[in-house]
């Protein structure tokens, strides 16, 4: 029998070791309501996880050019396993809610770019950027599947459950990768670290391609961790009564059935065409949606859900063709270095979009205001409206 397909194990992988990323977003509501955290404190824990996802995924990333991927993958298993157990299960103070939610962030650093890493070498040449957008759409699968789970664990046993649920899922994850995936091996690296980053952003057009990746970060990430919020704010209105006893997480949860074939269809477009201009429009129509979800919240439940998932599918349209998009650009021993980067600048952009959409929530009125959703969802739209941007700017350098 022969070794089952790369491609399927990292991606069923990485829909496992998900299932702790957006576990907090899915819980949220209850999770605020059962602890009496305010908006912004929420948002400084959820943006914790992305703050030690920033810092760690340039390390992790950057390490896959003189260290085993699979190791690292493991590696990064643990720590997810760590934050899933730290919190609820040893503590259930607010300190003990930051800590764990920064140690699954950095088990999703050693996760990603290494499994990105290791699939890739693991490909032919001419398979390498289907690969590497295929394992970035399944980013959406992977978010509606921790909604699917938490949501389901919370309905049966309690918010608390969708924590621990996440550390048995990215414990199945590193046995499979450990079990199944091969050792690369890996080109040689040229100079020490610092040289390849350099090397990296002297390339042509890699900046505007990594300040697209931080916008197209900035409103996926932001959104995900409010999207259960809003909708319990949505529900909570007069004439929803019938939706009161939907498990809003679990609601959300089919998003990605709808948003990973699209995703994969604009990376398809993207390949065969003018890859920047097509990222461009579909960046452009997720700040549309945007804009028609929050102008439609003072509508009825239904039209706002509808309206969310179609806007979630919009918001991770082109995620899977903005690496290929980088990783063209550099040589093959360079690859780390790039990720590094990329892992860098998308994160950063998710740590300080939850932070800021929790501030301007709680500013202007708190999570029970139209105005402040509409605020929020505004703040949140303008990533994509970066990303738009750059990508136009960068398509006319290409044909310059």
């Amino acid at each position: 029998m022969g070794r089952p397909d790369p491609i399927l194990l990292m991606n069923a992988a990485l829909v496992l070791n998900i299932i702790g990323f957006a576990n907090y977003a899915a819980v949220l509501p209850d999770l605020l309501a059962g602890t009496g955290f305010s908006e912004t404190a929420a948002g400084v824990a959820g943006g914790a996880f992305f703050l030690a996802y920033a810092i760690g995924s340039p390390i992790f990333a950057a390490l896959t050019d003189s260290r085993p991927p699979r190791q690292l993958y493991a590696l990064g298993c643990g720590l997810g396993i760590a934050g899933g157990l730290l919190f609820p299960l040893l503590a259930q103070d607010y300190a003990a809610l930051v800590v764990a939610r920064a140690l699954s962030g950095l088990g999703m650093a050693g996760i990603y770019m290494p499994g990105l890493r290791l699939l890739i070498e693991t490909q032919p040449p001419a398979r390498q950027s289907r690969a590497a957008s295929l394992y970035v759409s399944t980013l959406t699968l992977g978010l509606s599947a921790s909604f699917a789970v938490s949501g389901t664990l919370q309905w049966g046993f309690g918010w608390p459950a969708a924590f621990l649920g996440a550390a048995a899922a990215a414990l199945v994850a590193m046995l499979l990768v450990l079990a199944t995936m091969p050792a690369p091996r890996l080109a040689a690296s040229p100079g020490g670290l610092l040289g390849r980053l350099r090397a990296v952003a002297r390339a042509r057009g890699v900046w505007l391609v990594l300040l697209a990746v931080a916008g197209n970060s900035w409103e996926g990430m932001a959104f995900r961790i409010w999207w259960v919020a809003l909708l319990g704010f949505a529900v909570a209105r007069p004439g929803a009564e019938a939706q009161l006893g939907w498990n809003l997480a679990i609601a959300t949860a089919f998003s990605g059935l709808l948003a990973m074939p699209l995703s994969a269809w604009v990376a398809r477009r993207a390949e065969a065409g003018r890859r920047h201009r097509v990222i461009a429009f579909a960046a452009g129509g997720s700040v549309l949606a945007g804009a028609v979800l929050a102008g439609a919240l003072e509508g009825p439940f239904l039209l706002i859900f509808v309206l969310s998932v179609a806007y979630v599918c919009m918001i991770f349209s082109d995620a899977g063709s903005l690496p290929p998009s980088l990783l063209a650009r550099v040589t093959p021993a360079e690859r780390g270095a790039a990720l590094a980067l990329l892992a860098a600048s998308a994160n950063t952009a998710a740590c300080l979009a939850i932070i800021a959409c929790g501030m301007v929530l709680e500013g202007m009125g708190g999570a029970g205001s139209i105005l402040a959703w509409q605020v929020t969802i505004g703040v949140i739209a303008a990533g994509s409206a970066v990303t738009a941007l750059a990508m136009l700017v960068l398509d006319r350098c290409d044909r310059a």
